[in-house]
């Protein structure tokens, strides 16, 4: 069996240095995706809260939609990334390919329903008489940006299984930059362009996700000297059926997953925007910086997923294992430093949202202490997560999801909020609660080691 033809098997490279060349691309590709939600919060806080809660009530039923996708990504990236382990340079391209039309086809249907549907998905979100036309309007427009970010996002999980991280990297570099730019056009009418408000915003954030679609068909077309390389005319226009049967388990699983944390954040977020329009406001910019930290991990995630898959395809378990431990340290380093700086700037980066405001300034700076608290848990939550994907262990971590996120969180937020009367500070108790179980729960999962075994 040959070895790999990629830059993760560098000649006498160390394997710190390997995780970490993936990692740091991975990770501010992460937080930039990430970026695309906060800086729309951050640039419709100009118009009204109300405005701030309409956007947010449509943040958990698009990553609804957004999970089916995902789901297929994390098949995606443990098969393709198994064969480039393996040698297997043309089996990891038709992976590749049959991804994609699984991927084209599944976000056509699911954005199309979406788009029909909006105004219930909205009303079931939370929101209320005051937000649910925006909420519409900027569901509706969002969906259409959805259909190419769904295949962007596919193509970004299979260079992530070679290790381009880079090329990732440069998508959603792209799309932040046009969604930035068209932004400050569109919100409030700069330049000569139309004032449209929250549907301005819609509009920016789709034509950042159509930008970062172009460059990562692009990046496939060229093949750019690696691997994974697109050419319809090469591979049958078909889908190969017992190639998909095998990433069923996987991709179930991992469905499975990304359905509980979905079910789980949603009665979450519900909970919170109970306690009215102000203070699901406050939620929305709390929320949107614990995700941001989240998304940076995903970085450190992203790279033990590689090294995992490829690790188990050159038949290395043990180097998989030293590759997810220097993935979890560093991720370990990164919480440190993020957590450092939300305590000593939590009020200066929440006046970014609400200038002017004391009172959601300090509330809110009050409140973000919790996320401080659970940046190391977060951490090491997605990075065990993460090792476990890239062996194919998807049942472990959507178990786990399941009764942690999606049972145990919504009931202890209930219950510290209501019962308890805490309120805002009862919500943020159960996230930090619920990230450390996970945590907990993972990190043991891993240390049996029986994700080794797993044959995809």
């Amino acid at each position: 069996m040959k070895k790999a033809e990629t830059i993760l098997c560098g000649d006498g490279e160390r394997l710190s240095r390997q995780v970490f060349r993936i990692a740091w691309p991975a990770a501010l590709e992460a937080l930039l995706i990430g970026m695309v939600d906060l800086v729309d919060m951050a640039m419709v806080s100009s118009l009204k809260l109300t405005a701030v809660s309409a956007v947010g009530v449509t943040s958990q039923p698009k990553r609804i939609l957004l999970m089916f996708t995902l789901a297929l990504n994390v098949a995606a990236t443990a098969l393709v990334s198994r064969r480039i382990g393996a040698g297997e340079k043309k089996e990891a391209n038709h992976c590749m390919h049959q991804f994609l039309w699984v991927s084209i086809l599944m976000a056509l249907v699911l954005y199309a329903l979406g788009f029909l549907f909006a105004a219930p998905l909205m009303k079931l979100s939370g929101a209320n008489s005051e937000t649910l036309k925006d909420a519409v309007d900027y569901f509706r427009i969002l969906v259409i940006g959805q259909i190419p970010q769904a295949v962007s996002l596919t193509i970004n999980a299979c260079l992530r299984a070679e290790g381009k991280t880079r090329v990732t990297l440069l998508t959603n570099t792209a799309a932040n930059v046009v969604n930035l730019i068209f932004n400050y056009f569109l919100i409030q009418g700069n330049c000569g362009f139309p004032r449209l408000a929250v549907k301005g915003a819609a509009i920016a954030t789709s034509m950042g996700s159509f930008a970062a679609f172009l460059i990562s068909l692009y990046s496939i077309r060229r093949g750019n000297g690696g691997i994974l390389h697109l050419d319809w005319k090469q591979e049958p226009r078909r889908l190969d059926i017992p190639l998909l049967k095998g990433a069923w388990n996987v991709a179930f699983s991992a469905f499975h997953e990304q359905f509980f944390q979905r079910l789980g954040i949603f009665a979450f977020a519900r909970i919170a925007a109970s306690l009215g329009t102000v203070e699901f406001a406050i939620y929305q910019f709390i929320m949107n910086l614990a995700n941001l930290q989240g998304y940076t991990y995903d970085g450190f995630a992203s790279a033990a997923t590689a090294l995992t898959g490829q690790s188990l395809g050159m038949k290395e378990p043990e180097r998989a294992q030293q590759a997810g431990k220097y993935a979890v340290w560093m991720g370990y380093g990164t919480a440190l430093a993020i957590g450092l700086g939300f305590a000593l700037f939590r009020h200066p980066v929440l006046s970014i949202f609400a200038e002017g405001d004391d009172y959601v300034i300090q509330h809110g700076g009050a409140l973000l202490l919790f996320v401080v608290v659970s940046c190391l848990p977060c951490a090491g939550s997605t990075v065990y997560a993460g090792i476990l994907r890239g062996a194919g262990d998807t049942k472990a971590v959507a178990r786990v999801t399941l009764w942690v996120v999606a049972i145990l969180r919504p009931i202890a937020a209930w219950l510290f909020c209501y019962p308890m009367k805490l309120y805002q500070y009862g919500i943020w108790a159960s996230f930090t609660l619920a990230h450390t179980l996970r945590w907990i729960c993972l990190y043991l999962h891993w240390r049996q080691g029986t994700w080794k075994q797993i044959k995809l």
